[in-house]
């Protein structure tokens, strides 16, 4: 299992070093064939001298800090609030200046702390289930650095959490990253890397390694994009990092990736996002997830065809349970098995939800329950049933993609499914949770109105 802290890193064009590269270029024979050295001694002597020097600043540490509000009950059962603060450390670096601002690019997990802190979002020192309530970015001199007046407030622009991307801007003056954007798509197993962040958040360094495997699919955590991997020992801290690689053609360093995680239990066995894919973001500033794993809004049509191309019911995974899923004229009869399935087949909640049009219909599992419209639910039973209704609809579509991906042979999508529909589990498990709370007390009176509008006699109680 891997664990992933991501960086990230934006670029610009070339600017030349001292005593000036454009244009010049070096023979390197059969030690450097292909796009990217496979020896670090290929670097150009004027460019080792630049990174073993303090002009070699272009990539800063950062400290995102945030304050979390902690509800809890306390003495007598009275209701109180605690606030805590937490910080995290990561690199970052300059890559571009336009109209008096500086942009900076590093990871989306170290430039954002999650809104709310839960599983997949643990922080140290903060309870599960607290809310973020206030936040801010700023560039630091180390890990111990108090002293705001000094510090560099930045600004977010643009994160992108598939990516694991987020750029940043300010207004004070940065010294910008003075190589190339690479082709990540020309590097090879083997091939030399470089990589300038701060380890532990406590001084800047310059690492090397190897690239050890290319074209990694990434879709733990709810991200999406391509990784390669590095030898090279990198620790927390190192988090948006600028990975680079020695060019054949001209022995100058060139952007190949943003170091974004180590595998957990693991020694020099680090990921980088492929700076291929990070180009609209970092020009143009475009976040968007890759189509295949987009997770936008459902089109109830399009999954109501797709269920009905399967020939029968589908079941699927909720949370801990099953649904069973089946389409009937005007939409998709979602039925929630009980906890007993599949030894026992009792349905223990059902919803009929139209595609477009008319009422959506619930019914619970008490005997002679009729259909009951949603609308008709007192709040906040109907809140809660509306918002499972729609998470019933997304995972039928998450399931539908799943299995023609399948069928398909495309693991990567599958992968990125599968991913999406693990990360979901928790939140499914609370929305039942949600509405057998909300429900308890409620049927009653709902089987009691169906059965006056029936004729039929109401189920006594138990």
């Amino acid at each position: 299992m891997h664990v992933r802290a991501s960086l990230l890193v934006a670029l610009l064009p070339a600017v030349a070093l001292a005593g000036g590269v454009e244009g010049r270029t070096r023979t390197q024979g059969a030690a450097c064939q292909g796009e990217y050295a496979d020896f670090h001694s290929s670097l150009r002597q004027e460019i080792r001298t630049f990174e073993a020097s303090s002009d070699a600043s272009y990539s800063y540490l950062i400290r995102t800090s945030a304050t979390y509000e902690h509800v809890y009950y306390g003495k007598g059962g009275k209701l109180r609030r605690a606030y805590l603060r937490h910080s995290r450390h990561g690199t970052a670096f300059a890559y571009r200046s336009a109209g008096g601002e500086w942009f900076v690019a590093t990871s989306a997990h170290v430039a954002e702390a999650p809104e709310v802190t839960g599983p997949g979002n643990e922080l140290d020192g903060v309870p599960a289930g607290s809310r973020k309530v206030r936040e801010s970015v700023r560039i630091v001199q180390s890990e111990s650095d108090d002293e705001e007046s000094a510090q560099v407030p930045l600004t977010r622009v643009a994160v992108d959490p598939a990516l694991d991307v987020a750029v940043l801007k300010t207004r004070h003056p940065l010294r910008i990253l003075p190589y190339r954007l690479g082709r990540s798509a020309g590097l090879k197993v083997g091939n030399a890397v470089l990589a300038r962040g701060y380890p532990l958040a406590a001084f800047a360094a310059f690492n090397s390694g190897r690239v050890t495997a290319v074209g990694q699919a990434d879709h733990e955590k709810g991200w999406a994009h391509d990784d390669f991997t590095v030898d090279a020992l990198l620790n927390s801290g190192n988090s948006g990092s600028p990975v680079f690689a020695i060019s054949c053609k001209t022995g100058e360093l060139e952007l190949v990736g943003i170091y974004h995680a180590g595998y957990a239990g693991a020694q020099a066995m680090n990921v980088v996002v492929s700076i291929d894919q990070l180009r609209p973001l970092l020009d143009r500033l475009e976040v968007g997830r890759p189509a295949e794993a987009a997770d936008a809004g459902v089109e109830r049509a399009r999954a109501l065809a797709a269920l009905r191309g399967q020939g029968g019911p589908l079941e699927m995974p909720f949370g801990d349970r099953v649904v069973r899923a089946e389409p009937f004229a005007l939409g998709v009869r979602f039925a929630l098995l009980g906890s007993g399935y599949p030894l026992s087949a009792r349905v223990a909640f059902e919803v009929e939800s139209p595609v477009e049009g008319g009422a959506s219909l619930v019914r619970s599992s008490r005997p002679g329950e009729g259909l009951s419209p949603v609308a008709a639910l007192g709040s906040p039973l109907r809140e809660e049933v509306v918002q499972l209704e729609e998470a019933l609809w997304r995972q039928l579509d998450a399931v539908l993609q799943y299995r023609a991906a399948e069928s398909g042979s495309a693991a990567g999508l599958m992968a990125a499914l599968g991913e999406r529909i693990r990360v979901r589990r928790d939140d499914q498990r609370e929305q039942l949770q949600a509405v057998d709370f909300a429900a308890d007390g409620t049927y009653q009176g709902l089987a009691a109105e169906a059965a006056t509008a029936t004729g039929a006699p109401a189920p006594a109680a138990r």
